[in-house]
Protein backbone atom coordinates (compact mmCIF):
# COMPACT_ATOMS: atom_id res chain seq x y z
CA UNK A 1 0.00 0.00 0.00
CA UNK A 2 1.37 3.40 -0.99
CA UNK A 3 0.89 6.14 1.58
CA UNK A 4 0.49 9.67 0.19
CA UNK A 5 1.48 12.48 2.53
CA UNK A 6 1.12 15.41 0.16
CA UNK A 7 0.10 15.93 -3.45
CA UNK A 8 1.61 19.32 -4.18
CA UNK A 9 5.02 20.80 -4.87
CA UNK A 10 5.70 22.49 -1.55
CA UNK A 11 8.19 23.08 1.28
CA UNK A 12 9.94 19.70 1.21
CA UNK A 13 10.73 19.94 -2.51
CA UNK A 14 11.87 23.55 -2.15
CA UNK A 15 14.10 22.52 0.78
CA UNK A 16 15.82 19.93 -1.42
CA UNK A 17 16.17 22.30 -4.38
CA UNK A 18 17.47 25.17 -2.23
CA UNK A 19 19.97 22.83 -0.56
CA UNK A 20 21.18 21.59 -3.93
CA UNK A 21 21.63 25.08 -5.36
CA UNK A 22 23.25 26.69 -2.31
CA UNK A 23 25.60 23.81 -1.53
CA UNK A 24 26.70 23.40 -5.16
CA UNK A 25 27.38 27.14 -5.42
CA UNK A 26 29.50 26.84 -2.26
CA UNK A 27 31.47 24.01 -3.86
CA UNK A 28 32.01 26.10 -7.00
CA UNK A 29 33.21 29.22 -5.16
CA UNK A 30 35.34 27.49 -2.51
CA UNK A 31 39.08 27.21 -3.15
CA UNK A 32 39.97 23.78 -4.51
CA UNK A 33 42.09 21.95 -1.94
CA UNK A 34 41.11 18.39 -2.88
CA UNK A 35 42.19 16.75 -6.13
CA UNK A 36 39.26 16.35 -8.52
CA UNK A 37 38.91 12.57 -8.20
CA UNK A 38 39.28 12.65 -4.44
CA UNK A 39 36.69 15.41 -4.13
CA UNK A 40 34.35 13.49 -6.44
CA UNK A 41 34.83 10.31 -4.39
CA UNK A 42 33.82 12.14 -1.19
CA UNK A 43 30.95 13.87 -2.98
CA UNK A 44 29.58 10.52 -4.18
CA UNK A 45 29.99 9.00 -0.72
CA UNK A 46 27.03 11.09 0.51
CA UNK A 47 24.36 9.94 -1.96
CA UNK A 48 25.53 6.33 -1.87
CA UNK A 49 25.65 6.07 1.92
CA UNK A 50 22.31 7.90 2.15
CA UNK A 51 20.74 5.43 -0.25
CA UNK A 52 22.33 2.54 1.66
CA UNK A 53 20.81 3.60 4.98
CA UNK A 54 17.46 4.59 3.47
CA UNK A 55 17.18 1.29 1.65
CA UNK A 56 18.20 -0.56 4.80
CA UNK A 57 15.98 0.96 7.48
CA UNK A 58 13.18 2.56 5.47
CA UNK A 59 12.10 -0.61 3.65
CA UNK A 60 10.58 -3.85 4.85
CA UNK A 61 10.88 -5.46 7.31
CA UNK A 62 11.68 -2.28 9.28
CA UNK A 63 10.09 0.47 7.17
CA UNK A 64 10.86 3.12 9.81
CA UNK A 65 10.25 6.17 7.63
CA UNK A 66 9.30 7.50 4.22
CA UNK A 67 10.98 10.23 2.20
CA UNK A 68 9.10 13.06 0.44
CA UNK A 69 5.41 13.09 -0.47
CA UNK A 70 4.85 9.42 -1.13
CA UNK A 71 5.91 6.15 0.48
CA UNK A 72 6.96 4.82 -2.92
CA UNK A 73 10.19 5.79 -4.69
CA UNK A 74 9.84 9.04 -6.67
CA UNK A 75 12.02 11.22 -8.90
CA UNK A 76 12.36 13.81 -6.11
CA UNK A 77 13.88 11.10 -3.91
CA UNK A 78 16.86 10.99 -6.30
CA UNK A 79 17.41 14.72 -5.76
CA UNK A 80 17.12 14.30 -1.99
CA UNK A 81 19.94 11.72 -2.17
CA UNK A 82 22.07 13.99 -4.38
CA UNK A 83 21.56 16.65 -1.70
CA UNK A 84 23.88 14.60 0.57
CA UNK A 85 26.78 14.91 -1.90
CA UNK A 86 27.88 18.46 -1.11
CA UNK A 87 27.64 17.81 2.62
CA UNK A 88 29.89 14.75 2.42
CA UNK A 89 32.28 16.75 0.24
CA UNK A 90 32.47 19.53 2.84
CA UNK A 91 33.00 17.04 5.68
CA UNK A 92 36.38 16.17 4.18
CA UNK A 93 37.03 19.61 2.68
CA UNK A 94 36.85 21.23 6.12
CA UNK A 95 38.62 18.29 7.73
CA UNK A 96 41.61 18.91 5.46
CA UNK A 97 41.36 22.71 5.59
CA UNK A 98 41.21 22.76 9.41
CA UNK A 99 43.96 20.15 9.73
CA UNK A 100 42.01 17.99 12.18
CA UNK A 101 44.39 15.81 14.21
CA UNK A 102 44.40 13.68 17.37
CA UNK A 103 41.32 13.52 19.55
CA UNK A 104 39.81 16.44 17.66
CA UNK A 105 38.54 13.79 15.21
CA UNK A 106 35.95 12.74 17.76
CA UNK A 107 34.70 16.29 18.35
CA UNK A 108 34.66 16.93 14.60
CA UNK A 109 32.50 13.85 13.96
CA UNK A 110 30.15 14.76 16.84
CA UNK A 111 29.71 18.31 15.50
CA UNK A 112 28.91 17.04 11.99
CA UNK A 113 26.51 14.43 13.42
CA UNK A 114 24.80 17.24 15.32
CA UNK A 115 24.52 19.30 12.12
CA UNK A 116 23.06 16.26 10.35
CA UNK A 117 20.44 15.93 13.10
CA UNK A 118 19.54 19.60 12.71
CA UNK A 119 19.13 19.13 8.95
CA UNK A 120 17.04 16.01 9.56
CA UNK A 121 14.87 17.94 12.05
CA UNK A 122 14.30 20.68 9.46
CA UNK A 123 13.44 17.96 6.92
CA UNK A 124 10.89 16.46 9.31
CA UNK A 125 9.32 19.88 9.93
CA UNK A 126 9.01 20.49 6.18
CA UNK A 127 7.61 17.04 5.36
CA UNK A 128 10.73 15.56 3.77
CA UNK A 129 10.84 12.67 6.27
CA UNK A 130 7.84 10.87 7.75
CA UNK A 131 8.66 8.57 10.68
CA UNK A 132 6.77 5.34 11.24
CA UNK A 133 6.69 2.48 13.76
CA UNK A 134 7.96 4.60 16.63
CA UNK A 135 11.17 5.77 14.94
CA UNK A 136 12.77 8.66 16.81
CA UNK A 137 15.11 11.18 15.27
CA UNK A 138 17.79 10.59 17.90
CA UNK A 139 18.11 7.02 16.55
CA UNK A 140 19.82 8.62 13.55
CA UNK A 141 22.68 9.99 15.69
CA UNK A 142 24.65 6.71 15.92
CA UNK A 143 24.11 6.18 12.20
CA UNK A 144 25.58 9.63 11.53
CA UNK A 145 28.51 8.92 13.85
CA UNK A 146 29.24 5.64 12.06
CA UNK A 147 28.82 7.14 8.60
CA UNK A 148 31.04 10.14 9.31
CA UNK A 149 33.65 8.01 11.04
CA UNK A 150 33.73 5.67 8.05
CA UNK A 151 34.17 8.62 5.71
CA UNK A 152 37.16 9.89 7.69
CA UNK A 153 38.67 6.40 7.64
CA UNK A 154 38.02 6.34 3.87
CA UNK A 155 39.84 9.68 3.56
CA UNK A 156 42.84 8.32 5.48
CA UNK A 157 42.92 5.18 3.33
CA UNK A 158 43.02 7.38 0.23
CA UNK A 159 45.88 9.40 1.73
CA UNK A 160 47.77 6.24 2.67
CA UNK A 161 47.36 4.87 -0.86
CA UNK A 162 48.53 8.17 -2.36
CA UNK A 163 51.67 8.08 -0.18
CA UNK A 164 52.36 4.46 -1.12
CA UNK A 165 52.13 5.31 -4.83
CA UNK A 166 54.25 8.46 -4.68
CA UNK A 167 57.81 7.83 -5.91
Amino acid sequence: MTVIYEQSFDANEWFVILNLVVMHVLILISPKILPLLEGLAHYLYGPFIGMFWDHTISVRPWDFYDVNDNSSYQVMDVFSYIMFGPYSYFVIYLYVKLGIKGYTHILYVIVWAGLALIMEWIGVQLGLYHYDKGYQMYWSFPIYLLTLGMQIVYHHLIQKEKKANTP
